[in-house]
This record gives structure tokens, sequence and C-alpha cells, in this order.
């Protein structure tokens, strides 16, 4: 009868193969009727407990584990050691996963073997910030009207939607808050498993097939309705002011929800109204050109609406010459006034003891003077402001908003190990 291992532990991480493949050690403890079965289950279960080993690639590697044959020596009733030539083939089973092993301790109790054993073997390291300080978000195709009017023409509402969404997804993106998750590109994703799965590529390419991520939040939202049309610049046809003047005028409605994986309880639901002119340029001729610069304007909205409310920007640091603030890329822009807000007493409903923030105190207001993909630089316009302090944006004209549910005014808190703690997560 076989034995399956029971627990794994790891230790020191080892030195940097490249960027991208490190070196770690293990140990792990392994049961079963013999000692090469008890090393073998040891083994198998550093293979499908480190990171970096897909679930497809631990079970081929666990076979192959276990149809290789280990020679035991055995020097005592306790000790033993392990050939080369079994440790040998157990890199070759593992194309080389596992670099070396030996053993630690081994003993007999109840019928079966225990052993103890260090492995040396490979992980794989994901390039770039790691996610794990993020929360991890899928942002769903926006639904859609059959059609919109774009300059009076029906332009079809999939390819209108396509647009918005991707817009939305470069800016939560390169926002640098959230980690998002592709779920629409799987064809690409699996034609590119099969090129390292086929022997083409180096053995150490198979560690990139780890576990994929799944998503903390859902966004699902509508594109409610959009219209661009010739107007009279400064005012559309309601007689709302807009942001700029120009010769074109959008007016869009979106609603949108936030949405918890595991429970799929509502964490924020908003639907706004948008109004704003789009500028007579020479690169905004085509209907193709003003419908890009009206997504762009859409997906910066909502990323305002987003951010403001789950991650409103931060003074990180005051100096003689600037304010410096933790956002920029397409998040905040040069001459955006912002109102800075230190933190008061901490509040909470009465009727569902929720954490709902803490009391803002106004303190002053700034003005964005130079923006950088990853920060912000400001100037003081009047009153006091601080390391620390919250920013709210000051709007050129009042926004129309239909409806607005959920976690309203709240505040970020940071983990003790990095992480962070969203309003919605108390």
């Amino acid at each position: 009868m076989k034995k399956s291992t029971f627990f794994i532990f790891f230790i020191f991480l080892g030195i940097s193969i490249n960027a991208k493949i490190l070196t770690s050690y293990s140990i792990a403890q392994g049961v079963g009727d013999t000692r090469s079965e008890a090393i073998k289950n040891a083994l198998i279960e550093v293979v499908k407990q480190t990171n970096g080993v897909s679930i497809a690639s631990a079970r081929s590697y666990s076979k192959s584990i276990r149809q290789t044959g280990i020679s035991v020596n055995s020097n005592s009733s306790n000790s033993f050691a392990v050939s080369e030539h079994s440790r040998q083939k157990i890199v070759e089973a593992t194309r080389g996963f596992i670099r070396s092993y030996s053993i630690i301790d081994s003993y007999k109790e109840g019928g079966n073997w225990h052993v103890k054993v260090r492995v040396k073997h490979l992980r794989y390291k994901v390039p770039g910030f790691s996610h794990r300080s993020r929360r991890k978000m899928v942002i769903f195709p926006l639904e859609f009207k059959s059609t919109y009017n774009i300059l009076n023409s029906y332009e079809n509402g999939k390819e209108v939607s396509t647009r918005v969404t991707q817009e939305l997804i470069s800016k939560l993106t390169q926002s640098r808050k959230f980690a998002i998750l592709d779920r629409e590109n799987s064809n690409y994703y699996k034609s590119e498993k099969s090129f390292i799965l086929s022997g083409d590529s180096s053995k150490e390419e198979l560690l990139k097939l780890c576990k994929r991520l799944g998503a903390d939040y859902l966004f699902i939202g509508k594109l409610l309705d959009l219209k661009i049309s010739k107007e009279q610049a400064g005012q559309n046809d309601l007689g709302i002011p807009m942001d700029t003047d120009g010769g074109y005028c959008c007016v869009a409605t979106i609603s949108y929800r936030i949405l918890a994986m595991a429970t799929q309880q509502i964490k924020w639901s908003e639907t706004i109204s948008y109004n704003f002119a789009i500028p007579e340029k020479d690169n905004l001729k085509s209907a193709e050109a003003i419908l890009a610069y009206a997504s762009d304007k859409i997906a910066d909205k909502i990323l305002y609406h987003i951010l403001s409310n789950i991650y409103p920007p931060m003074i990180i640091s005051v100096t003689s010459n600037n304010i410096i603030i933790n956002q920029g890329g397409n998040s905040i822009h040069k001459g955006d006034i912002f109102k800075s807000y230190k933190k008061g007493k901490r509040l909470k409903d009465p009727y569902t003891g929720e954490y709902l923030g803490y009391e803002e105190l106004e303190a002053g207001e700034i003005v964005i003077s130079r923006v950088t993909p990853k920060i912000s630089y400001a100037h003081l316009l009047r009153g006091s402001v601080s390391k620390g302090m919250i920013l709210r944006k000051v709007p050129k004209f009042p926004l129309t908003r239909k409806e607005n549910e959920g976690e309203a005014t709240t505040d970020v808190k940071i983990s003790p190990n990095g992480g962070v703690v969203l309003p919605f997560d108390n």
C-alpha cells in the first residue's frame, strides 16, 4: 500500500539563475511502504507545492517520479544514501526541475518508512511588480445597445463597446492600483502554452506554466447610451455646460458594478451621465478619431470615480518646491485642482457596525503642475498640506449622477505585510 506525503515547508531562497528562473531549496517529508517509496512521495510533494509548476506539469512530473527506480544503500537500520544514478534519473524525469536532493533523516514507524529530504529545485519568478500587494480584477466587456448615434450615423454597438472597454482596461492597468487579469485572449495563451509543451523550447520554459490567477473583484457594466453630435461650442443639446469648448458634443450614460468574486456581493454600484465637448482639431476630423477621443474621456471619468472612492490620491511627500502625489499617468492631468483633507475621527455605521472610513477635514487646495507615469507634482494654492493627506478633485462643472450606492467616503489601510485593505474589505 502506498502512502501520500503529509507536509512540506520551504526554507532559504537560493541564488538567481537569471532574471526569471531562480534556484530554491525546500525540505519535505514523505511516507511510504519502502524507503524508496517514501523518497518519491517527498519529491512529489515538492513538485505539487512549488509556485511556478502548473497542475498539468505537476501530474506529469509526479507520474515520472513514481516510474523512476530509486536505489538505496543502507548503512544501518536508520541511515541510508541514495545512489548518484537514482538522483540523475529523478533530474531527468522532472526535466531538470529538481536539480538535486539529499536525505536528512529516515526512520520506520508503524510499518511505514518516514524520510525527510532537502531538495534543490527551480522556480519561475514572474517579472514585474508582484500582484500580491494589489487586488486582482477582471473587467468584462460593457453590455451594449444594437447601435449608437455617432455623427448621425448608427454605429455597431459591439464595436463601440469594445473601444470603450479597451480604454477602461488600459487606464485601470496604468493606474497601478489593481492587477488587471485578461479573460478575452485565452486562445493566444493556449497557443503559447502548446509551444512551450511541444519540446521546441528549453526545459526551463516549462516553469512559466504556473497556476493562473483568479480575480478578487469583477467589473461589469452597461453602455446605456452614447451620442456624438455637432453642437454649438460650450454646451450640449440639454444646455448643460461641458468641460471644454469644441465643435462636437458627446453625451454618455454608463452604469457599472464592482462585485466580490467569492460572494457576488455588490461592493460598489454607480450610474453616471457624462457630457463633454470634443474639440474641432485637425486630428479629430474622422468619425473614428472622434469616437476614439470620446472613448478615452469616458474611460477617464469611470477611472476617476473608481479611484476617488477606492484609492483617492494621497500626498506622499512635501518639499520646499513640490507637493508629490502617489498617482500619475491617465488618472491625473496637469491643471487639475484638488482639495486636501486631513484624517479626522474614525466613522462607523450605528446600524450595521460597518467601517465607513474617516472624517475628512478640509485643509487646503493644490493645482497639478506636472504628471509622470507613476506620480504627480503640485503647488499649493491656499491653506496647508502635509504627507498622508488625501485629495478630492474639484470638478470644473457639476456632473449629472443618476444614482450612487455603496461605500461613500473611504480610506485605504496598509496591512503589516505591505498589502492593502480596501474600504469594502472591512
